[in-house]
């Protein structure tokens, strides 16, 4: 088993048990929307909030894991990719989706990532019912540099070898 597939199930894992161990302590109605300065400006049942946010994570976890697969099976017409004749060659195009499906699995990776940190921050506003925590700018300036690097390794990947 790969590094990003050990980190992906620890990932869901890790979520999973996280909300598990926050539910018993959040309010029954909580804040489920915050404005740019962190206040809370929407709420929603609990057992609600924490559907959709399952619900939420799974889809993210689906659509990266599916979407090299989808992309595999498309009309290469339809595929925009640098260098693309070389890489869906018949020689190349295994290595081109192995490509694909290892930075769109370590993309999952990071959103999972940032699901976990957002959710112990609105976790952590609503059990102590202050304002969400500053924090949060950091963890999506982090992904931010993530997603740019990601983007630039991802179309250097593709350059013809």
């Amino acid at each position: 088993m790969k590094l990003r597939h050990i980190i992906m199930i620890v990932l869901v894992a890790v979520l999973v048990l996280h909300t598990g161990y926050y539910y018993p302590l959040l309010p029954a109605s909580m804040a489920s929307h915050f404005n740019g300065a962190g206040e809370p400006d929407s709420w929603m049942q609990k057992d609600v909030f924490l559907v959709l946010e399952g619900i939420l994570g799974c889809v993210l976890l689906l659509e990266f894991l599916a979407l090299p697969w989808l992309v595999e099976r498309m009309p290469d017409r339809l595929i925009n990719l640098p260098n693309k004749a070389y890489w869906l060659s018949p020689e190349h195009r295994s290595r081109a989706f192995a490509i694909f499906r290892t930075y769109f699995q370590w993309f999952a990776i990071a959103l999972l990532t940032l699901l976990i940190f957002v959710s112990h921050l609105v976790f952590l506003a609503n059990i102590t019912r202050t304002d969400l925590d500053k924090k949060i700018w950091l963890f999506l300036a982090g992904y931010f540099v993530f997603v740019v690097i990601w983007l630039v390794k991802f179309i250097l990947a593709f350059k013809r070898k």
